[in-house]
């Protein structure tokens, strides 16, 4: 006998399968859908319970400001430069090399003046004709004083002669003749001998006239001779201690060159910035600043030590322009000439957003202070300074302040905040 089949039990097992898979989705579906309603049945009852919503604010933490940055070169605070000095004559010897160090007045360099040499040779000759010719006119005065020395003798014996010969009694006897002729030749050599006196005067003036002038010449031919010969060599020595930098070592090329002979750079170093007019009352004299080199991380310590009144230049930036103004810092520690770095000013004014600042009625200004989700209300000092509040006194550092405050806050309220 048949066995007949039931029109349900020919569907496929697949087909089976998929009724049963269609059965689970609808069955997820209800579940999510009473959860759903579950979530909002408990939250309407929360809402129910009486409680208000908490509010969120954005709170501005009061700090320090950044320091403002200048742009600055490291140099040195003094710098001698020496350049080649045709009027000195040519370079005779370095005595310095590149990278020395060297005290105050060490000698550098040399100049030797060939002309010079000429001249002081063609002063010393006639210096030395001078003084030969002195020398002759004072052995002719020794000698003139001499023959005066020597007059004056004979004219005071002659006088003595003639006398003794005058006060005797003459006869007219041999005797007698002889004793006149005696007078008569004592009296010749009294004229003679006054001659050789008078001769010997005007020599000795004439010597000593002569010497007076010759000596008048020398010392001015010396003086001459003094000032060439310190003309022949000028040595350049160092004004003040420093490092040396020589441009060339080669002579002949240092005289051809424009560039300087050498320079010499103060062991102290200084950085030369500038400030725009919008920032000058930043930079004050005897301000600390911190200097950073662009090279590396390395911070140093420095101090304004000038700052110009009068402007560097002016710098153009669309339709304004703007005054800068130099100013000079001295850093506490060395840094490699010719580095740039950044000048960093602090500034020690502290600074409020205007929408943290509520103005009362009777003039006093609040903010509200946010202490771990609470508020305090505090009254600051506060000085209006355009877009921004200058902090006098209320707040320190790190303090959070709620920004956009609702005037219903009171002290000890809970607040939600979060950070921008």
């Amino acid at each position: 006998m048949k066995k007949t089949t039931s029109p349900s039990s020919k569907r496929s097992f697949l087909a089976r399968f998929g009724e049963k898979k269609g059965l689970i989705a609808v069955g997820i579906i209800v579940v999510l859908v009473a959860i759903f309603f579950i979530f909002k049945a408990f939250q309407g009852a929360a809402i129910g319970s009486g409680s208000e919503p908490e509010v969120s604010y954005s709170v501005y933490t009061v700090r320090e400001e950044d320091p403002v940055l200048f742009d600055g070169i490291v140099q040195a605070s003094e710098i001698q430069e020496e350049y080649y000095n045709e009027s000195n004559g040519v370079i005779g010897e370095l005595l310095v090399e590149n990278g020395q160090e060297v005290e105050e007045s060490t000698e550098l360099f040399t100049y030797t003046n060939e002309e010079n040499q000429q001249l002081l040779d063609e002063q010393n000759r006639q210096y030395s004709r001078l003084e030969k010719r002195r020398s002759e006119a004072e052995t002719e005065l020794a000698n003139a004083k001499k023959a005066l020395e020597s007059a004056n003798a004979n004219i005071a014996k002659s006088n003595r002669t003639i006398e003794s010969t005058g006060q005797e009694p003459v006869d007219q006897d041999s005797e007698g003749f002889a004793m006149n002729t005696e007078m008569d030749a004592a009296q010749n050599d009294l004229m003679s001998y006054e001659s050789e006196k008078a001769e010997a005067e005007a020599t000795i003036d004439s010597a000593e006239m002569s010497i007076r002038d010759l000596n008048e010449q020398m010392e001015d031919i010396t003086f001459e001779i003094e000032k060439l010969r310190s003309g022949i060599t000028t040595t350049i020595k160092a004004k003040f201690s420093g490092i040396v930098e020589l441009m060339q070592t080669n002579i002949s090329s240092i005289q051809a060159s424009e560039q300087p002979v050498l320079r010499l750079m103060s062991k102290e170093q200084k950085i030369d910035a500038s400030v725009s007019e919008y920032d000058y009352d930043k930079i004050v004299v005897e301000d600390a600043v911190e200097i950073s080199p662009i090279t590396s991380d390395r911070i140093v310590k420095g101090k304004i030590t000038n700052v110009s009144a009068l402007p560097m230049q002016a710098s153009a930036e669309g339709d304004t322009s703007s005054s800068r103004y130099p100013f000079t810092v001295i850093p506490e520690e060395s840094i490699q000439y010719g580095f740039s770095v950044q000048v960093g000013v602090k500034e020690e004014t502290l600074y409020l957003p205007q929408n943290v600042v509520i103005k009362e009625e009777d003039g006093t200004t609040i903010v509200f202070v946010n202490k771990d989700g609470v508020v305090e209300r505090r009254e600051v000092q506060v000085t209006d300074d355009g877009n921004l509040y200058v902090l006098e006194s209320g707040l320190e550092i790190d303090e959070e302040v709620i920004m956009d405050p609702d005037m219903d806050l009171a002290d000890g309220d809970e607040v939600v905040v979060f950070y921008d």
